[in-house]
């Protein structure tokens, strides 16, 4: 019971990181690392990477804290895409810091 439990208070925090994601992607308050994506995986776009933020499959990265990993299909052709990124707080504002993106083979 006590892992069904967890697994559902783990499910409903994701839900809630991909609301708050959507809004600060539709607000257009994102930076993406492009010297690092560019530099490994030139083909990524910034379409590929702000649809995997807004539709894509999250979950927890269980390597660093606080960040997090999107995937997603919405390509033309369709290639699988991963995009990890942290969200950011500043004084009186947040964004999305999208760290890496490239696509899994």
């Amino acid at each position: 019971m006590k892992y069904k439990e967890k697994t559902l208070k783990n499910i409903e925090s994701l839900t809630d990181i991909k609301i708050r994601i959507q809004e600060l992607v539709y607000k257009e308050k994102y930076v993406i690392l492009w010297n690092h994506i560019k530099h490994h995986h030139p083909n990524i776009t910034e379409q590929e990477i702000l649809n995997g933020l807004i539709y894509g499959f999250y979950k927890t990265d269980n390597t660093n804290e606080g960040r997090y990993i999107s995937w997603s299909k919405f390509t033309s052709p369709v290639r699988l895409i991963r995009i990890v990124f942290e969200i950011h707080k500043t004084h009186n504002d947040e964004f999305v810091l999208v760290v890496t993106a490239f696509e899994e083979e």
